[in-house]
């Protein structure tokens, strides 16, 4: 090897290794888990107030009968707010993040049927902290990344309560499970 260094192949594979030893620290499943979690409890709190508006935006992404509108307003936000609790608590984080993460397919998938369909609505993500706030193709980007984070604590879940679990296998040291 030439000055010390690693031939090309070996370089790339101690950067992926670095990378997932990053992702798998304790302190970034803690910042996923608070980012998301705080996300949705943040916007999932508005729409528990004021749920008749929250029907208002669901109707009108035009997927649902209407004879279902209210009650996904209604039941909606209290699985954001609770995933969104959990989640940023620690407490059952891979179950927390993968609801969490299922609630961003959901809204991407509807966003993208709604935009495929030509529809001109409100988003209301942040509603109504960001009232006028129209559904386009780069906040369906935001979700997605927002989905890409949500895949840490799946992946490699932490608690604040419980420490650190096993990769993959949902199985903390103590025999403690999900």
């Amino acid at each position: 090897m030439d000055g010390g260094r690693l031939p090309c192949g070996l370089r790339g594979a101690a950067a992926v290794r670095r990378a997932a030893a990053i992702l798998a620290h304790p302190v970034t499943g803690a910042v996923c888990r608070l980012l998301l979690g705080g996300i949705f409890v943040y916007t999932a709190v508005p729409k528990l107030t004021h749920p008749a508006e929250f029907a208002r935006l669901v109707y009108g992404y035009r997927i649902l009968d209407p004879s279902l509108v209210n009650l996904a307003a209604i039941t909606l936000p209290w699985i954001e707010v609770t995933a969104g609790s959990f989640l940023a608590l620690g407490v059952l984080p891979r179950s927390s993040a993968a609801v969490v993460a299922g609630l961003l397919a959901l809204f991407m998938a509807a966003g993208a049927l709604a935009l495929a369909r030509g529809l001109k609505i409100e988003c209301g993500c942040f509603f109504p902290l960001l009232t006028g706030d129209r559904l386009t193709w780069r906040l369906l980007a935001r979700d997605g990344a927002l989905f890409a984070i949500a895949l840490q604590p799946i992946v490699w879940p932490t608690s604040f309560l419980g420490g650190r679990r096993g990769p993959r296998t949902g199985r903390d040291p103590g025999g403690n499970d999900e």
